[in-house]
């Protein structure tokens, strides 16, 4: 697993500043097929606000004026960076319980977020390359009568 973070990031990120309304948030995931959000407070990361934070914090406000800061994930915020290995990443989202890492550049810059969707496929995909360089048995091989 020498597959580094770079080459598996399918989707780079997008990001919304804090004080947005959920409502803006579900208008630019919808414009953008996002999933998740990269929150922004003056100009730092701050957290990722999924489509599952969103559904919560309607349910709980009764709202869609309520802001993106108060539905995202402050707390679960771990990084990867780009040139760090998809086995890094799958221990760190292992180790802290996380389904998402943001990805960043070597200098702390925002450019995605790694999910567990892209570290299986990865892991598939070498499975599957791993399985297709292995020859298969054959009779002629073996000199089966």
């Amino acid at each position: 697993m020498d597959t580094t973070v770079d080459k598996v990031l399918r989707k780079r990120g997008i990001t919304i500043n804090a004080d947005a309304s959920v409502k803006d948030a579900i208008k630019l995931m919808t414009r953008k097929n996002a999933d998740y959000l990269i929150v922004v407070s003056n100009g730092r990361v701050v957290g990722i606000v999924t489509a599952n934070d969103i559904v919560r914090a309607i349910g709980k406000a009764g709202s869609l004026n309520v802001s993106v800061a108060q539905c995202c994930s402050y707390n679960q915020l771990v990084t990867v960076k780009l040139s760090d290995s998809i086995y890094r990443a799958a221990m760190l989202m292992s180790e802290y319980g996380v389904k998402q890492l943001l990805v960043v550049d070597n200098d702390g810059n925002p450019c995605g977020v790694l999910t567990t969707d892209d570290v299986i496929c990865e892991d598939r995909l070498i499975s599957r390359m791993a399985e297709l360089a292995i020859p298969k048995p054959s009779e002629e091989y073996y000199g089966a009568d």
